[in-house]
């Protein structure tokens, strides 16, 4: 198995959150500089499909609940 350097392990997290061509995406995973694919699945690479929730107000409700929790 091949390490990554530091920065390569960053590369991808400073690219989708400074690329003007990612803005107002969301709800997807990105690896390597890349989207990843979605139901392809190794010991590195992938994301599996049960990973994607397909109810568009999924993200919404987790939020409320989650900010319901909070003790502020």
């Amino acid at each position: 198995m091949m390490w990554k350097t530091p920065q390569q392990g960053a590369a991808t997290s400073v690219l989708v959150a400074t690329s003007p061509l990612l803005d107002g995406v969301g709800g997807r995973y990105f690896e390597d500089c890349g989207e990843a694919e979605v139901g392809v699945l190794s010991a590195r690479n992938g994301v599996t499909a049960h990973t994607l929730d397909p109810d568009p107000d999924a993200a919404a409700r987790l939020w409320q609940v989650s900010s319901a929790m909070l003790v502020v």
